[in-house]
């Protein structure tokens, strides 16, 4: 299954040294730059003749991947970390097992990808070269899957030290000169094959470290019930557990039925159907929520106070989920339920009602204004499994979280929780982001991808896609849009070839943007090229530079080190541009 059908289906003002809890803003030490997922930096990007200065192969099965996905790359890959001139990043080897297709039915194993092995590399520039210093073999292995988005494998640093994921809930603690195991941390006991790592390590300025785990049933991960928990580990390697459901009191229970969408086998499109005497017909199918549990690529984050901010769901369905803020002695402070909270559903312009026949994911004739198709209520943000965002702390103590909702045409959205869990303002894009956020003026922009996925019958991209920068109230203050449309790709001999097949440009594929200390912005695209725009969002002034290969890609983020050097990733490489 392509991504497309995927989609359709579903610095602190001060950057020097530690500032309220925050990582030096002039290194990358953690997905989001720091513990509140800010991707900042203190310094200029060096853009100014700015060309490859070094380009690591890093997955070694990119090529089976992409013949899995119709030639599209459906892996969230780690952020690259940096930290003065040493330089992390995964590597994936091992056998890729491909999903099974025959008679037009595809299925997939649902451990088929613990044939694969993840790594960590350490690098160090020496005399303007990226050289491998070591290697570690993680014993970590992502979660079961039906061929959906492959989750995420996130270090984080601290220190002297690089923390890696690990089987059974585990974390690796290894130095950073050398890779060399200094504890293997396992607040579960002895490895559990069954429990996992999920989303990003966070690291606050203090050495605290924060991660998901969960257990699921081997032979029926989805069909029975679960066991989450959010870990804190000290410095000195103590830790303590607290589970998801206990964080999230306003949960239902896990026997408590959630209600599924209407179907088509038994309600034909459009949807949904008329309101009948007593009101709104629901969607009939009713199933145990389950337990809460974080949705998989979820890296907790960190406010100013110390607050940690995560993302939970029932186990059963993603459209019951909530934003959770967690004390530091992991008691629960507030929660968020992000079910019903949009009005943008039918009558839209996105969802228009006219129940014509040739249109029949529009909705039916006497639809109610707002609701979702899908269920006929107001539409919920859903913690999608398939996206990579995590919460944003921001500097004023609120918080930003991008939700999944389909009945848009997949775009989600983005919600702006104060510090008390209130809805502030929403934004309709969230899909698969974790924004930047750029500090100036005594206030705040948040930077983030805007794409509208719309396709022909031919399945050609119409967009449009954007870059957005928003304002602290989530109003747009400029945008910059795709306007390239040649696919190039460069053979085995260093031959750059190109062909125009995209009349409305390409997809932004960046779930994490970086931002600099003036406010450019860094972001790749489907069309192969790494963008540098500046503020205001100027065409003309905009710099970008072509990588390797144009190629649908399951969202990659870009990072910056203390040179401004520029660190992206494409087509399983990784390169650093810099003057």
């Amino acid at each position: 299954m392509s991504r497309a059908e995927i989609l359709l289906v579903l610095c602190a003002t001060a950057c020097g040294g530690d500032s309220g809890g925050r990582p030096n803003c002039d290194a990358w030490m953690q997905w989001g730059q720091s513990a509140d997922h800010l991707g900042s930096s203190c310094v200029a990007g060096a853009v100014t003749a700015a060309k490859p200065l070094a380009t690591v192969a890093y997955d070694t099965l990119i090529n089976d991947e992409k013949a899995d996905a119709d030639g599209e790359i459906l892996v969230h890959y780690q952020a690259p970390l940096v930290v003065g001139d040493d330089l992390y990043m995964e590597w994936k080897a091992g056998v890729y097992t491909p999903c099974m297709t025959v008679d037009n039915v595809t299925t997939c194993d649902l451990h088929r990808r613990d044939t694969q092995v993840w790594s960590e590399k350490g690098f160090r520039w020496e005399s303007g070269q990226l050289v491998e210093k070591w290697m570690f073999a993680s014993d970590w292995k992502p979660m079961p899957d039906f061929g959906d988005f492959e989750p995420m494998f996130q270090p984080a640093v601290f220190g002297d030290f690089i923390y890696l994921p690990g089987a059974g809930g585990s974390v690796f603690k290894l130095t950073r000169k050398d890779g060399v195991t200094v504890s293997h941390i396992q607040p579960f006991g002895a490895t559990d094959p069954d429990r996992y790592v999920t989303g990003g390590l966070t690291i606050d300025g203090d050495g605290n470290l924060f991660y998901n785990s969960v257990k699921l049933d081997h032979t029926n991960p989805f069909g029975t019930d679960v066991d989450a928990e959010l870990v804190k580990v000290a410095p000195d390697g103590t830790f303590k557990t607290v589970t998801y459901q206990s964080l999230v009191p306003d949960a239902p229970a896990p026997a408590d039925m959630c209600r599924g969408t209407f179907n088509t086998r038994t309600t034909p499109r459009p949807w949904p159907p008329a309101d009948d005497v007593n009101g709104a017909v629901l969607p009939p199918t009713l199933f145990p929520c389950r337990s809460q549990r974080p949705s998989w690529n979820v890296a907790p984050s960190l406010g100013p106070d110390g607050t940690i901010f995560t993302v939970s769901r029932t186990h059963a369905s993603d459209r019951y989920s909530w934003v959770v803020a967690v004390k530091p002695d992991l008691t629960p402070k507030w929660t968020r339920s992000l079910a019903k909270i949009f009005n943008d559903g039918c009558g839209s312009p996105f969802l228009p009602i006219d129940g014509d026949a040739d249109h029949l994911f529009d909705c039916a004739i006497g639809a109610r204004a707002g609701v979702d198709p899908a269920t006929n209520e107001l539409p919920s943000g859903r913690a999608n499994d398939s996206a990579s965002s995590s919460p944003v702390a921001l500097p004023d103590g609120s918080v930003l979280y991008g939700a999944f909702t389909g009945y848009n045409i997949s775009r989600g959205h983005l919600v702006k929780l104060g510090a008390t869990g209130a809805i502030l303002a929403t934004f309709d894009f969230g899909w698969d982001v974790t924004p930047a956020v750029w500090q100036h003026d005594d206030t705040y922009s948040i930077i983030l991808k805007d794409n509208f996925y719309t396709f022909d019958e031919n399945g050609v991209d119409n967009g449009p896609y954007y870059i957005r920068q928003l304002d602290a109230n989530l109003r747009s203050e400029w945008s910059y849009q795709s306007a390239n449309t040649m696919s190039c790709g460069v053979g085995d001999d260093g031959t750059k070839t190109c062909v125009s097949d995209h009349p409305h440009g390409f997809e932004w594929c960046i779930n994490a943007p970086a931002v600099d200390k003036d406010g450019t912005v860094y972001v790749n695209s489907e069309d192969g090229n790494v963008y540098a725009i500046p503020q205001g969002g100027s065409a003309t002034a905009t710099k970008s530079i072509f990588l390797n290969q144009a190629v649908g890609a399951a969202y990659t983020p870009v990072v910056l080190d203390q040179k401004g050097r520029i660190i992206t990733l494409n087509n399983g490489k990784m390169t650093v541009l810099g003057p």
